[in-house]
Formats: C-alpha cells, sequence, structure tokens
C-alpha cells in the first residue's frame, strides 16, 4: 500500500507544481504542461499534413488548452484516488459505515475536488477528514486557477492576431517592405515607426513568455500568420542594418530599437519553446528591386551577416516550418 500512497503524493506535487508555474509564475508553462503542448501540437501537425493552410491547424490552440485543464483535473483525482486506496476503511458508506470499494472511491474523490459534498461517503477518521478538506481546499483553489487561465490567454491570442494583421500591412516580402517605405531620399516613414513596432514585439514576447500555449493557436490565414510576418519584418531589418548603401542606410541607433526587441524574442523562445535551431540555412532574398535602384551596396551580400543573425534566420526556419510553413512564404519574390 505503500507504493499507492507514494504515487499519489508524487501525482499531487506534480501537478500542483505544473499549474502554479503555468498559471502564475509568468515565466512560461510547467515541465508537464510544455512537453504535452509540443507533443499535442505535432500530432496535429502530422495530421493536417504539415499544411499550414489546414483549418485542422486552427482548432488546435483551444483544443490544446481544454485538454490541459483536463489532464490537471484528472491527475489531482487520480492522486486522490491513490493516496485513499492506500489507507484501507478510511471512507466508508455514511448510512451503513462499510468501507468503500474502488468505484466508490472515485466517485467519493471526484465530488470532494469539485467540492459538491454529496455525504452519501464519508471519512471515517480525522486523518481522512483532513485529508478531504485539503483535497477540497485545492479543488477550490487550484481548479478555478485553471479556469481563469483561459480569460489571459485568450486576451493574448487576441493580442497575437492583431499583431500579425498590423505586420501584413508592411508588406508581402522583406523588400517589398523597404520599398513602401522608400521615399526616395530615405527610410525615414521606417525609422518613424521602429518604436511602435519594437513595443508591439516586445509586448508579443512577453506574452509569449507568460502563456506559451498561444504559439500553438495558429492562424491558417497565410497573410496574418505571426510567424511568417515575424519572419519577414526580421529579414527587412537585416537588409536594411547590413545591405544597403551607406548613404542611405538608416543609422545604427535608429534600427536599435527593432534589434533589441528581436533578441528579447529570441530569448524567449529559448526560454520557453522546446525547439531546436534548425541546421540549414534559408534562403537570401534576390533584392532585385532595390538592386535596379542601386540602394543595395554591390560589394556587400546577405552571406555577409554576422554569426548571430545567421544562427537567428535559422531559428526562425525552424519556426516557420514547425508552423506548417515553407520559407518561400516569408520572401514571396523566392517563391
Amino acid at each position: 500500500m505503500e507504493i499507492f500512497l507514494a504515487l499519489g503524493i508524487i501525482a499531487y506535487m506534480a501537478t500542483v507544481l505544473d499549474i502554479l508555474q503555468t498559471t502564475l509564475s509568468m515565466q512560461g508553462g510547467g515541465w508537464l504542461t510544455s512537453r504535452y503542448s509540443h507533443l499535442f501540437w505535432k500530432f496535429f501537425l502530422f495530421v493536417s499534413g504539415g499544411n499550414g493552410k489546414s483549418k485542422i491547424l486552427s482548432h488546435a490552440g483551444y483544443i490544446l488548452l481544454i485538454s490541459i485543464v483536463l489532464i490537471w483535473v484528472f491527475l489531482l483525482w487520480i492522486s486522490f484516488v491513490l493516496i485513499l486506496i492506500s489507507q484501507p476503511g478510511i471512507i466508508v458508506n455514511s448510512s451503513t459505515q462499510i468501507s468503500a470499494d474502488l468505484l466508490e472511491i472515485i466517485y467519493y474523490s471526484g465530488y470532494t475536488l469539485s467540492t459538491l459534498g454529496m455525504g452519501d461517503f464519508i471519512a471515517a477518521g480525522n486523518g481522512g477528514r483532513i485529508l478531504t478538506s485539503f483535497y477540497s481546499f485545492t479543488g477550490l483553489i487550484l481548479l478555478t486557477m485553471s479556469v481563469t487561465y483561459f480569460i489571459p490567454v485568450l486576451s493574448a491570442v487576441i493580442e497575437q492576431r492583431r499583431l500579425g494583421i498590423r505586420l501584413s500591412i508592411l508588406g508581402s516580402s522583406p523588400e517589398k517592405i523597404i520599398l513602401n517605405f522608400w521615399d526616395g531620399k530615405s527610410f525615414q516613414s521606417f525609422t518613424s515607426k521602429v518604436d511602435e513596432l519594437s513595443g508591439s514585439i516586445i509586448k508579443y514576447s512577453q506574452q509569449h513568455k507568460a502563456y506559451p500555449v498561444i504559439h500553438y493557436f495558429h492562424n491558417h490565414k497565410e497573410k496574418n500568420a505571426i510567424i511568417l510576418q515575424l519572419a519577414r519584418l526580421y529579414e527587412a531589418y537585416l537588409i536594411l542594418a547590413f545591405n544597403l548603401n551607406d548613404r542611405v542606410k538608416p543609422k545604427l541607433g535608429d534600427l536599435r530599437p527593432l534589434e533589441i526587441a528581436f533578441e528579447n524574442y529570441f530569448e524567449v523562445l529559448k526560454e520557453v519553446t522546446l525547439r531546436n535551431t534548425s541546421n540549414e540555412t534559408p534562403a537570401y532574398s534576390t533584392l532585385q528591386r532595390l538592386k535596379e535602384l542601386s540602394l543595395i551596396d554591390q560589394s556587400k551580400g546577405c552571406q555577409l551577416l554576422d554569426t548571430k543573425s545567421e544562427d537567428h534566420r535559422k531559428i526562425f526556419l525552424n519556426l516557420v516550418q514547425q508552423d506548417g510553413w515553407t520559407w518561400s512564404k516569408v520572401d514571396t519574390r523566392n517563391s
């Protein structure tokens, strides 16, 4: 019987820690939630055939969110059952005083966690009464906390989709973004938006850190997919920072907020997302139109990016692929 007691305590502690870390820590999902979410998404991606346009992927987010809460409920329930069956006779029928069997203990555990208090079964001793009270408070506090977790997550999802739409307005490719902000003399109209863009990306990064599950709320509409839009903007930033002629290149200080915002984004990814950097290097933009306008320094190439930037591009490639897209969706001129 000791093994049931040990398993029950372990299940309880693991579940409580996972709930608290996921809902309150603001440092990403718990160990169990993070790994389950990753496997859940891989399954949905497999079922959809790896197609980002599949509407199946659009349902993954809310199904995942509901299933996480159900798993928490199940684990708390099973932990109480294991602890009770490790102590024979601790739960009895309130009328006959006969010890509860396994199914009756499962029933008793369920209504105790849900704080229903049916009363047809009771704890036989003080230890059982204290344990019952303890699990009642656990159900009241932790399960309520789990359900209310839905509200900030859904708010973050709305913000994520809003950001995707805002970024899609900038342009359909890295080169197009740059051309849209070229006024014939400078990119002042772009640099004037850098602070606003940086603030939005930092806010999204922190929401991603607090609620990593929002990563799995997929938008099957290519034009508004947040991963594609962020990758596209990052490519445009690299072109502005590394490849333009010195006479038109924005000052490093003007682009610095955007650099910091993306660095924060990558730091968050490393902390809360279970992903590996791709060994493959994504294709570089052709920049044909920028070359025709003599805006590109022909003595340089995208291949001359620093190591950090190249690593970040590989991370984006991996994120794009894991979201069911191809790199050609980032740079439509290369499709």
